[in-house]
């Protein structure tokens, strides 16, 4: 944290200029009070600091990954430990870290010092939440689907141009250092797996049938597409011909010895052993401890104190309402249709002739807008058929790298694809790219502030992003208003009946896919949908309850500071702090409107 050194500093000298002081008369004695509050402030936030520098430095060793994503790659040679053994150490330190805060006395901390202070609290309790008896045992069954896992994210470590950097040798040396680590954390995925489904805790197979696919696509892809060989293909032009040659040979041997091996051991893992012996049911609370492991996936994907059934009902209650908004919609629109494109290079163009509609308008809403350029780019060939219809990466603080827009181009033509104002201003601007850059550019923050994530945070924001269009007048032609509606905000609010009812009301999948389709989702995409949020129980909620928390944030402080309040202020107050759990969010808001939305 910039502020560490300078703080403790500040501290000490206020402490024994303390003591010097005499309360010889009453405004003296005033005085004293004064230096004394500000030592005692002082105290606490240096005391805070060192906390969190300590506790963070100790982090990213344990994680070296989360390192990498703050453009940290000084153990760029490892990916880290997947063991349980992890876990335990995980819960020793947060149990260390929380009573280390709880002697901070709180009240003498600042206002931003109190959100921070709160939001260290809530992230320590989470992790001890996730090594609790009733739920550690199905976090450590269940180490990768085919949404998340070494499988789908190293990829992209591994290729230039996205996240490690390729510049020098060393460079190249730590990327195949990687691959035994990599190796490595897959044996170690294939004994927690094994163990969960001896204690009959499986993902199901249908997950497993897809995750068999993924790994046959990366194994059998030829050498010119596969992301493991693309170093050889962007060797810097400093490069001589000898290193060249000695590296060429050292990714062909680490490649096909070592890192292929292990995924081909997962694979035949996952088809001879696994397969025949994962569940057929779909909910979380099939799994022996399911109820409990749900219960804290709520917590932990919404960041309130809600249960399944709460979400449930909020859920149909939102469907209702958008269902009445499409149709007035299309009453509107008529028989006009969006258009679509053949090509990904039409498509690609077609994504930044919407950037050019929507940033200019940015100034309307925002006194502050990250440094950090956005780039539009298609995802590569060996992910593009698993993806969503777009997503977002971060840039680098440093501005080596912009944001990326990343947009489906598969099957351009056959799939009917097009651009929809929302999705851009969701993953794209105002959405994730301002969410996350604003925080990574704010060096006056703590680094778990910066870097960190609550998905209730960052993809409520992302949904309250997409319906700031209707002020800006984005979505005043039906079309537009259209896209908004049904393939925006009703999905989310879809989601919260969808996974309630599969992981808590005893939904098959079908009558998920079913109420989908009811609800104007297309087939083929409720059943890639369901497929997500089986494996992925409770993130789906995270969307909607977001957004419905912001926008209620935003009405309360409207009503209470009337023609005082300020829209840019009012996302000034929830972006600037980074993500933060959302009931941490509703007190700093309350703080805020109390001061008079200053």
């Amino acid at each position: 944290m910039k502020m560490t050194a300078t703080r403790t500093a500040l501290a000490l000298v206020m402490v024994s200029g303390l003591g010097a002081c005499t309360a010889a008369t009453n405004g003296i004695e005033s005085a004293a009070q004064a230096v004394g509050d500000s030592a005692s402030q002082a105290v606490a936030a240096a005391a805070l600091d060192e906390l969190l520098v300590r506790s963070e430095a100790a982090y990213l060793d344990r994680n070296p990954v989360a390192a990498f994503f703050r453009s940290d790659f000084s153990d760029a040679d490892r990916l880290g430990d997947f063991s349980p053994a992890y876990y335990a150490k995980e819960r020793a330190a947060a149990e260390a870290d929380l009573a280390a805060l709880r002697l901070i006395d709180r009240s003498a901390l600042s206002q931003t010092d109190r959100i921070v202070y709160d939001t260290f609290e809530y992230t320590m309790e989470r992790r001890i939440a996730e090594t609790a008896p009733d739920v550690l045992p199905t976090v450590l069954a269940t180490p990768l689907d085919h949404f998340r896992g070494l499988h789908v994210f190293y990829p992209r470590f591994s290729a230039p141009g996205a996240l490690m950097p390729f510049d020098t040798v060393e460079d190249y040396e730590n990327n195949l250092s990687r691959h035994r680590d990599a190796a490595k954390i897959i044996d170690q995925m294939i004994a927690r797996m094994r163990t969960g489904a001896s204690r009959g805790i499986t993902v199901p197979s249908l997950t497993v049938e897809i995750m068999i696919k993924q790994f046959d696509t990366q194994l059998n892809a030829p050498d010119d597409r596969n992301p493991y060989y693309a170093p050889l293909a962007a060797f810097p032009s400093t490069f001589a011909d000898e290193e060249k040659r000695g590296l060429t040979t050292a990714y062909r041997e680490t490649v096909q010895g070592t890192l292929f091996p292990a995924m081909k051991r997962m694979r035949d893992f996952l088809a001879d052993e696994y397969l025949p012996v994962a569940r057929e049911t779909i909910a979380a609370t099939a799994n022996p401890g399911g109820d409990a492991y749900y219960s804290y996936r709520i917590h932990e994907m919404t960041t309130l104190p809600l249960t399944a059934e709460e979400i449930h009902q909020t859920g149909l209650s939102e469907v209702a309402r958008i269902n009445a908004a499409i149709a007035a919609a299309k009453a509107e629109a008529g028989d006009r249709m969006a258009p679509t494109y053949t090509t990904k290079a039409e498509l690609q163009e077609a994504w930044y002739e919407v950037a050019r509609e929507v940033d200019p308008l940015m100034d309307r809403l925002f006194l502050n807008q990250p440094r950090t350029p956005l780039r539009i780019e298609p995802y590569e060939e060996y992910r593009e058929a698993f993806n969503l219809a777009a997503s977002y990466m971060a840039g680098k603080p440093d501005g080596t790298r912009p944001g990326t827009f990343y947009f489906s181009g598969y099957n351009v033509a056959e799939r009917k694809l097009g651009t929809s104002i929302n999705l851009y201003m969701h993953e794209g601007n105002p959405g994730h790219h301002f969410q996350t850059m604003l925080a990574f550019e704010n060096e006056e923050l703590p680094d778990f502030m910066r870097y960190g994530g609550f998905t209730a945070f960052s993809e409520g924001w992302g949904l309250y992003a997409e319906s700031l269009g209707y002020e800006l007048g984005l979505y005043d032609d039906p079309l537009d208003r259209l896209e908004a509606l049904q393939g925006g905000e009703l999905l989310r609010a879809v989601r919260l009946v969808v996974d309630t009812g599969m992981h808590a009301k005893g939904w098959s999948r079908e009558r998920a896919i079913e109420y989908m389709v009811e609800n104007g989702q297309a087939r083929d995409f409720a059943e890639s949908e369901t497929a997500r949020y089986i494996v992925m129980p409770a993130q789906a909620l995270a969307y909607k309850t977001g957004e419905l928390k912001i926008k209620q944030l935003r009405a309360k402080a409207e009503a209470a500071l009337g023609d005082d309040f300020d829209v840019r202020r009012f996302h000034d107050q929830v972006l600037a702090t980074g993500d933060v759990p959302l009931e941490v969010l509703e007190a700093k808001i309350d703080d805020w409107i109390a001061s008079g939305g200053k």
